[in-house]
């Protein structure tokens, strides 16, 4: 879907901008008009990135602390204007107060909250507006944001645990980075010296040994020089969206992590067709969300034509078997589930065991991470310390071979 901007008014009320996603303008017409507001003016197709620049600064607003905030207040029948006034008196921080503040006003205005939500879209997760939306059309708005208060709350964690599990790997294999370099910059050229002020010719060992201290001592910037040539060659034949799916496949293709990348898009894949259809969102609109929350472009290709399978009549189950990506027995426990009619319950659930197991995984490669960073560093170390014994060999056979006085 893209993002089409309107000036638009309601009967007795000033005109307003909005923004509304959609396949296509006339679509966005459509939902305009249903909504009993009448388009005065198109703005066209807005691009998500238009109006972000670069700054150093980071912005205070949080979407998950706003949404753990928002979640219970729902959830406890207080109307949403009320909720987001109770959230704005407990905030000391300006510019989340401000923001949320901002949030009231447009609902004075007679805006949705999804539409609020869509025009402050670096803020939230790009699935978050949708979501709401859903919500809104069902009258299940406390529901879903309650479920998406528990999805952010299980990425949150999910998050933590990947950087509480690299914190160790990270920091050996920067101590193993700074000891090759050292050996290489500073051992390395001093030890050559001795060769140097003998006026001895070096052996091999110790030409290939300074060699590489000179490289890494004033040529490691061709290194990033030619990777970021080599990004904009590539970027430029294949295209940015061509480049990044050659990226992606590249990536899927790698043992270990390839089948991680792939497990964690299904996990948010799969927990969010967990949400809608548990909160009785039409199949077809769900798909559509759905597939706009994967991110790699190889695995979301593969899910483009589920809709037209729902539409052709095949239950769910039978539109997603033949999906190389998914865990190998959802289809049997998603056919189980549209039997029962409990899908949402089981998608629910193979989410669950879906994101187990793939901390298990990462587990295991992190695993694997440390002693492969550890035998690289002992090669490293080897190979200097072999190579300045051989030196030390051929320098004590030179003297022993020279004139006696």
């Amino acid at each position: 879907m893209a993002l089409f901007k309107f000036l638009a008014v309601s009967k007795g009320e000033a005109p307003q901008e909005l923004l509304i996603e959609a396949d296509t303008e006339k679509e966005a017409v459509n939902k305009l008009r249903s909504r009993h507001l009448t388009p005065l003016r198109s703005y066209g197709e807005v691009s998500a990135e238009k109006g972000k620049s670069f700054t150093l600064k980071r912005s205070r607003i949080d979407a998950y602390s706003f949404t753990r905030q928002l979640a219970p207040l729902l959830e406890s029948f207080i109307p949403l204007e009320r909720a987001l006034a109770i959230i704005a008196d407990g905030i000391e921080e300006k510019e989340q107060k401000d923001f949320v503040n901002s949030l009231r006003q447009g609902l004075h205005e007679g805006k949705k909250f999804s539409e609020l939500v869509r025009s402050h879209g670096a803020v939230f997760p790009s699935y978050y507006a949708n979501l709401i939306e859903s919500g809104e059309e069902t009258g299940c708005l406390p529901e879903v944001v309650g479920q998406l208060y528990k999805f952010m709350d299980q990425s949150k964690e999910f998050k933590d645990f990947i950087v509480s599990s690299s914190i160790y790997p990270m920091a050996i294999l920067t101590i193993t980075l700074l000891v090759t370099i050292l050996l290489f910059t500073v051992f390395v050229p001093r030890f050559a010296k001795i060769f140097i002020d003998m006026g001895r010719e070096m052996p091999p060992s110790m030409e290939f040994l300074l060699g590489a201290s000179a490289f890494a001592s004033w040529a490691w910037w061709l290194i990033p020089l030619l990777l970021f040539i080599s990004w904009v060659g590539l970027t430029r034949y294949f295209g940015k969206d061509g480049f990044r799916r050659m990226i992606a496949a590249f990536l899927l293709k790698l043992p270990l992590l390839g089948k991680i990348i792939a497990d964690l898009e299904m996990c948010k894949y799969i927990r969010t067709l967990a949400i809608l259809i548990g909160n009785h969102v039409e199949i077809i609109r769900t798909m559509k969300i759905a597939g706009k929350i994967i991110n790699n472009p190889v695995i979301a290709a593969t899910f483009e034509d589920i809709g037209k399978k729902l539409k052709g009549g095949a239950k769910l189950s039978a539109a997603l078997k033949d999906n190389q990506y998914l865990p190998s027995g959802m289809v049997p426990m998603l056919r189980v589930g549209e039997e029962s009619g409990t899908v949402g319950e089981m998608l629910d659930r193979i989410a669950t065991h879906l994101e187990s197991d793939t901390r298990t995984k990462i587990k295991r490669l992190l695993s694997l991470f440390e002693p492969a960073v550890i035998v690289f560093l002992a090669a490293m170390v080897l190979i200097v310390v072999v190579s300045i014994f051989v030196s030390m060999m051929e320098l004590n056979a030179i003297n022993q071979g020279g004139p006696k006085i």
